[in-house]
């Protein structure tokens, strides 16, 4: 078997055996991969380079198994900010989750993966509110992977007065439309969610949002990812439990 060479992020970082490191690497070519990085924690090049969330170009060496060997890895951006506060590496933990609860193993999105780098980069380096690139990422990912929820007016009549959004469905809905099962949602949250999921993928984040709104738009998107993936995350339980540190 020969050499691989792929761009990747770490979403996931664990001890293997004596001195070695398990990777989970979200690749442009291959998607999410396992990668052993032998004698890491025994190397200090290897160690900070195979840490969570480098991002850079790998060398990989594919052998007849489902995990590949990690022969390199050349480091671009170790998004070291992130590290520095407990809260933007808990959403890290979280966002990384629902990525691969999305995509599972090696099924390369080029798209994804651009959304997921564009959050790591603004919690980084941007005065971004975690809470507002949560609930961002949540409808960015869950629309570029195939559920994007209805929001061109009422799902129903096609009525421009919405009012609530069924999660279930996925569809936003006027009063006279609306389910029991729909939840009241602002006109504010309803252009929000619109311009989240159909704007450009760079400009995700390019909107005023107070507080209300943020808190508004992450009550509807958290349920939105753990409807359609079916479950809920630990992760997320521990981004709320640092947040209120």
């Amino acid at each position: 078997m020969a050499n691989v060479e792929t761009k990747g992020v770490i979403i996931k970082q664990n001890d293997y055996g004596e001195g070695h490191r398990m990777l989970s690497v979200f690749t442009d070519k291959y998607g999410i991969i396992k990668a052993v990085n032998y004698n890491a924690k025994r190397m200090r090049s290897k160690a900070a380079s195979s840490q969570f969330l480098s991002y850079g170009d790998f060398v990989l060496y594919r052998s007849a198994g489902d995990v590949m060997t990690v022969k390199s890895i050349d480091t671009s951006d170790t998004f070291q900010p992130i590290s520095e506060s407990i809260v933007k590496l808990a959403l890290s933990n979280y966002m990384s989750d629902i990525t691969y609860a999305l995509l599972g193993m090696e099924n390369p999105d080029e798209r994804i993966m651009r959304i997921f780098l564009n959050a790591l980069y603004a919690l980084a380096y941007r005065n971004e509110p975690p809470d507002k690139v949560k609930t961002v990422y949540e409808l960015k990912l869950m629309s570029a992977g195939g559920y994007m929820p209805l929001l061109d007016g009422c799902a129903s009549c096609g009525s421009v007065a919405v009012s609530s959004f069924d999660i279930d469905k996925g569809a936003a809905f006027c009063d006279s439309c609306k389910s029991g099962a729909a939840v009241r949602i602002s006109e504010n949250a309803y252009r929000a969610m619109r311009y989240i999921t159909m704007c450009e993928d760079k400009r995700m984040l390019a909107f005023r949002a107070d507080k209300g709104l943020i808190a508004e738009l992450n009550s509807v998107s958290e349920r939105y990812v753990k409807t359609y993936l079916d479950r809920g995350f630990k992760s997320l339980e521990y981004y709320y439990s640092m947040s209120d540190v």
